[in-house]
Protein backbone atom coordinates (compact mmCIF):
# COMPACT_ATOMS: atom_id res chain seq x y z
CA UNK A 1 0.00 0.00 0.00
CA UNK A 2 0.73 3.61 -0.68
CA UNK A 3 1.06 6.36 1.76
CA UNK A 4 -2.95 7.75 2.11
CA UNK A 5 -3.92 11.64 1.52
CA UNK A 6 -5.55 13.51 4.25
CA UNK A 7 -8.42 15.50 3.44
CA UNK A 8 -7.73 19.82 4.64
CA UNK A 9 -10.54 21.29 6.42
CA UNK A 10 -10.95 24.53 6.28
CA UNK A 11 -12.02 26.95 8.82
CA UNK A 12 -14.09 29.60 9.07
CA UNK A 13 -13.52 32.68 11.43
CA UNK A 14 -16.66 31.44 13.39
CA UNK A 15 -14.92 28.20 13.41
CA UNK A 16 -14.71 25.13 12.53
CA UNK A 17 -16.73 21.47 14.13
CA UNK A 18 -14.53 19.13 15.40
CA UNK A 19 -16.91 16.05 15.46
CA UNK A 20 -16.96 14.08 12.53
CA UNK A 21 -13.52 15.39 11.14
CA UNK A 22 -11.14 12.38 12.15
CA UNK A 23 -9.46 9.97 9.95
CA UNK A 24 -8.91 6.82 11.19
CA UNK A 25 -4.50 5.63 10.98
CA UNK A 26 -3.45 3.54 8.65
CA UNK A 27 -0.66 1.27 8.50
CA UNK A 28 1.95 2.88 5.88
CA UNK A 29 0.73 6.66 6.81
CA UNK A 30 -0.50 9.87 5.97
CA UNK A 31 0.29 12.61 3.81
CA UNK A 32 -1.14 16.21 3.27
CA UNK A 33 0.14 19.00 0.86
CA UNK A 34 1.88 22.15 2.54
CA UNK A 35 1.34 24.88 3.78
CA UNK A 36 2.15 26.93 6.88
CA UNK A 37 -1.76 27.68 7.58
CA UNK A 38 -2.35 23.93 8.27
CA UNK A 39 -2.52 22.79 11.43
CA UNK A 40 -2.66 18.45 12.68
CA UNK A 41 -5.28 17.23 14.85
CA UNK A 42 -4.52 13.30 16.44
CA UNK A 43 -6.26 11.88 19.04
CA UNK A 44 -5.54 8.34 20.55
CA UNK A 45 -8.70 6.64 21.92
CA UNK A 46 -6.66 3.51 22.38
CA UNK A 47 -6.21 1.87 26.28
CA UNK A 48 -2.27 2.41 25.60
CA UNK A 49 0.26 5.59 24.43
CA UNK A 50 0.62 5.66 20.78
CA UNK A 51 3.49 7.28 18.67
CA UNK A 52 2.55 9.57 16.05
CA UNK A 53 5.85 11.07 13.71
CA UNK A 54 6.01 13.38 11.81
CA UNK A 55 8.51 13.48 8.90
CA UNK A 56 11.52 15.52 8.55
CA UNK A 57 13.31 15.26 5.15
CA UNK A 58 16.97 15.85 4.47
CA UNK A 59 20.05 16.37 6.04
CA UNK A 60 22.58 18.15 7.35
CA UNK A 61 26.27 17.70 6.54
CA UNK A 62 25.67 14.22 5.70
CA UNK A 63 23.81 13.87 8.61
CA UNK A 64 19.53 12.78 8.09
CA UNK A 65 17.53 15.03 10.58
CA UNK A 66 15.33 13.93 13.24
CA UNK A 67 11.89 13.66 12.40
CA UNK A 68 9.42 14.47 15.47
CA UNK A 69 7.46 12.49 17.60
CA UNK A 70 4.26 13.16 18.71
CA UNK A 71 4.01 10.21 22.24
CA UNK A 72 0.09 10.80 22.72
CA UNK A 73 -1.55 9.01 26.11
CA UNK A 74 -4.63 6.76 25.80
CA UNK A 75 -7.57 8.98 25.42
CA UNK A 76 -5.13 12.49 24.42
CA UNK A 77 -6.27 14.74 21.63
CA UNK A 78 -3.67 17.64 20.74
CA UNK A 79 -3.58 20.04 18.13
CA UNK A 80 0.04 20.32 16.36
CA UNK A 81 0.06 23.77 15.45
CA UNK A 82 1.11 24.79 11.88
CA UNK A 83 4.46 23.19 10.53
CA UNK A 84 7.53 25.38 8.80
CA UNK A 85 8.95 24.12 5.64
CA UNK A 86 11.65 21.95 6.93
CA UNK A 87 8.62 19.15 7.61
CA UNK A 88 7.80 19.91 3.36
CA UNK A 89 8.40 16.53 1.56
CA UNK A 90 9.93 16.55 -2.19
CA UNK A 91 6.33 15.97 -3.40
CA UNK A 92 5.18 18.97 -1.47
CA UNK A 93 3.41 17.26 1.27
CA UNK A 94 4.44 16.57 4.71
CA UNK A 95 4.35 12.69 6.29
CA UNK A 96 2.95 11.08 9.04
CA UNK A 97 3.55 7.77 10.54
CA UNK A 98 2.55 5.62 13.02
CA UNK A 99 3.87 3.03 15.42
CA UNK A 100 0.36 1.49 15.75
CA UNK A 101 -2.52 2.66 13.86
CA UNK A 102 -5.21 1.13 16.01
CA UNK A 103 -6.97 3.76 17.89
CA UNK A 104 -5.48 6.87 16.24
CA UNK A 105 -7.29 9.46 14.26
CA UNK A 106 -5.91 12.34 12.39
CA UNK A 107 -7.32 15.80 10.86
CA UNK A 108 -5.81 18.77 8.95
CA UNK A 109 -7.39 21.87 9.52
CA UNK A 110 -6.47 25.59 7.53
CA UNK A 111 -6.53 28.04 9.38
CA UNK A 112 -8.43 30.98 7.68
CA UNK A 113 -6.71 33.71 6.18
Amino acid sequence: MARANLAVTKMTRVGVNLAGALTPAVVDGHAFGYSAKRQLRIKNTSTGPRTVTVVIPGQVEGQPLGDVPYVLAAGADVLVPPFTPIYRQGDDTVWINYDDPAGVQVSVYELPA
